[in-house]
């Protein structure tokens, strides 16, 4: 019997590697177990949380804004990124912080890179941008941001007192230490070809335009494995009360669940009782829903995490 629940919230969300990443830390704590859950909403993720006591958990999208305003306390970093990665809960009392801007410093400095003066071009503005551009700009990096939507870089640009680029470019060559991308695996600059810069870090762990393009120029890439590990570090602290070191969380991240052999679990009134009976793979919030739109949900989360 599972008595002790930590899960990652999203939609979709059997992509995660939250679980991968960390089994190690839990694979010696008896009774536990790390779920995916897709919720309908923030405030169903919320219900979700405090109804089936779940002690820990990562947030993922579409989810980390909204859910800023349902939860009991929202730690500092949280409420200036304006978004929360990760939540705890005891006794029905839910807190939430924000380590997704320690994804972004802690893989730089593992790549050794100085932050502190270090110059980074940000591209995007969604949150995780917000989130590297705080903890870079926190670390006395000097960070220029770029997004398709001017007005989203020129408001983060006054929030963090950053420099910007038009989407069109900066109409002259330009040098970066760094470039953050926080894009859309398909989504690139049309100005890329006018920059000089040292390295790139992609949030993403999937095969995107950007970072094609910099492998292609010779340029190192941080792929997004490394951010995930270092705000994993810190999100672990924060709910399991546990700070593993990095090399720790990384063991597990290749893994992949069994497409044929998936544990699903749908939630409903009835179901709530028998949920801590056992571990599950992918738990689809069922309230309110008829069998044909559940089927299509989970057909959707095979799709995306293992493809057609």
């Amino acid at each position: 019997m599972t008595n002790t629940v930590y899960a990652v919230f999203g939609s979709p969300v059997l992509h995660s590697k939250s679980p991968q990443l960390f089994s190690p830390l839990l694979e010696k704590q008896p009774n536990t177990c790390y779920t995916r859950i897709r919720p309908q909403t923030a405030a169903d993720l919320a219900d979700i949380v405090r109804d089936l006591d779940i002690k820990g958990a990562s947030i993922t999208s579409p989810f980390k804004e909204d859910v800023l305003s349902l939860i009991d306390k929202v730690h500092p970093a949280a409420m200036e990124i304006g978004a929360v990665n990760c939540i705890r809960q005891q006794n029905g009392y839910i807190e939430g912080d924000n380590t997704d801007h320690v994804g972004v410093t802690g893989a730089l400095r593992e790549a050794g890179a100085s932050l502190n003066g270090l110059k980074v071009l940000v591209l995007g503005a969604g949150g995780a941008a917000k989130a590297a551009i705080y903890g870079l700009a926190h670390a006395g990096a000097k960070v220029t941001i770029s997004n398709r939507t001017f007005a989203k870089a020129e408001k983060l640009a006054a929030a963090f007192d950053c420099e910007t680029i038009p989407w069109e470019g900066p109409g002259k060559s330009r040098y970066f230490d760094a470039v953050v991308s926080a894009l859309l695996p398909e989504a690139i600059p049309p100005f890329m070809d006018s920059l000089r810069y040292e390295i790139l870090l992609d949030a993403i762990y999937k095969p995107s335009a950007v970072t094609a393009f910099t492998k292609n120029k010779g340029i190192p890439v941080i792929r997004g494995e490394k951010w995930l590990i270092h705000q994993g570090v810190e999100a672990a602290a924060f709910y399991i009360g546990e700070r593993p070191p990095p090399a720790l969380l990384a063991k597990m991240l290749a893994k992949k669940p069994d497409r044929d052999k998936l544990q699903v679990f749908v939630l409903n009134r009835s179901s709530l009782k028998h949920f801590h009976q056992s571990a599950h793979e992918l738990v689809i919030s069922g309230f309110g829903l008829d069998e044909t739109t559940i089927n299509r949900l989970i057909d959707e989360e095979k799709e995306l995490a293992f493809g057609g």
